[in-house]
This record gives structure tokens, sequence and C-alpha cells, in this order.
């Protein structure tokens, strides 16, 4: 009689087996890439950006002011006068997020930038229509110290945790200071800051 070739239920099992322990050691492999490889372009983003803003400084002689409730990278740095190619950059971390802002509705799916400003050139800047948000406005009653923290401009990243603010910390401002540190895990709480102070090293508050 001729014996047939083929593998037992047992050595197909054993295959799948190795199979699924290889597949679970690589897929966070690859996630942990892709998470690396999404922060690698969003410090890049925020360094073009941050370029280009202080390139509109030296033309203007003044940052370029809040892009208003839109919290976005403002519209003078790629029009008339093209400082960077489009102020429209998607943070990767947010190209699928849901978020929006709650008094507009409009999905926020672009870096935050803020020019900080005293709590008078707010005033000045809403009665222009171009409102500042809280973070941009070093006053006792909004963001006390801003300019000593950042500088004159701020640009975050929400980071891989997709989160502006952290609920953690009791106060919002702090929670959105927070910086994200790849050393307490890939995914891990915290928002990628860029200022012309501390560029990547904000201090933690």
């Amino acid at each position: 009689m001729k014996q047939k070739n083929a593998f037992t239920l047992i050595e197909l099992l054993i295959v799948v087996a190795i199979i699924a322990i290889l597949a679970a050691i690589a897929i966070p492999n690859f996630l942990e890439a892709q998470i690396r490889a999404k922060v690698s372009r969003a410090k890049s983003d925020l360094r073009s950006i941050g370029t280009a803003v202080e390139s509109y400084a030296t033309d203007w002689n003044r940052y370029p002011p809040n892009d208003g409730k839109y919290v976005v990278i403002p519209v003078e740095l790629s029009t008339p006068q093209a400082y960077i190619t489009s102020a429209k950059l998607v943070d990767p971390f947010k190209e699928k997020s849901e978020e929006f802002i709650a008094f507009d509705e409009i999905r926020s799916r672009y870096y935050t930038y803020n020019c900080i400003v005293t709590l008078q050139e707010a005033a000045w800047w809403n009665v222009r229509g171009r409102p500042c948000p809280h973070e941009a406005i070093d006053h006792s009653m909004e963001n006390e110290g801003a300019f000593e923290k950042y500088g004159r401009w701020r640009m975050v990243c929400v980071g891989p945790d997709t989160q502006y603010l952290n609920k953690s910390y009791p106060m919002p401002l702090k929670g959105s200071d927070i910086p994200y540190d790849p050393t307490n895990g890939t995914v891990s709480f915290g928002n990628i800051l860029y200022t012309p102070k501390h560029r990547f090293n904000l201090v933690k508050q």
C-alpha cells in the first residue's frame, strides 16, 4: 500500500500557533513604527511652520495673529505671500479624528497655533474678529506666564493619545502643556509642543 503524505491535525495546530505567536510579536512593533513615523512627521511640520512664522515676523515686524475660533495655522502664512505651501497642514494624529470645536462645530484636524498676546492685545484682536484662545493670553485670569513658558508663539500636535487636553490634570491649560514623552510608552498622553523659547523641550509644569 502507498503511504499518503499529509499533515496531521496536531502539526497544523502547531503551525497555526507559531503564526499567531509571530503575529503577536510583529503587529505591536509595526504599530509602534507607525507612531514613531507620525511623531517625526509632526516635528518636521512644526519646524517648517516655525520657520514660516519667524520669516513673517521679519517681514511684518509682528507675528501672525491667532486665527480666531479656528485655532489653526493663520492664513497669513500662505497668502498673499507664501511663507509655507499651505496653512492647512493636517495633524497626523487627527487625520481621522471626530473631535470638533464645540462652539463652532468645525472639525479640528489641523495643528494648533497660538500667538501669545497681552490682555489688551487680545481685546484689540477680538474687536477685529480674531479672538484669542485662553492659551494665547498672558494674564492672571487666562494663561499667566505664557510669554515666559513659550516665547511669542506656541504650536501643538495632539500626539499619539489624540487628546489636546488631559483630564488627569485639574487645570485644562496645564493639561494641554504636558509634553509627550516616548519613554513613558510609545502611546502615552501628552502633546508635541513646539515653541521659540524651548523648541521641543518645554519644561514640564
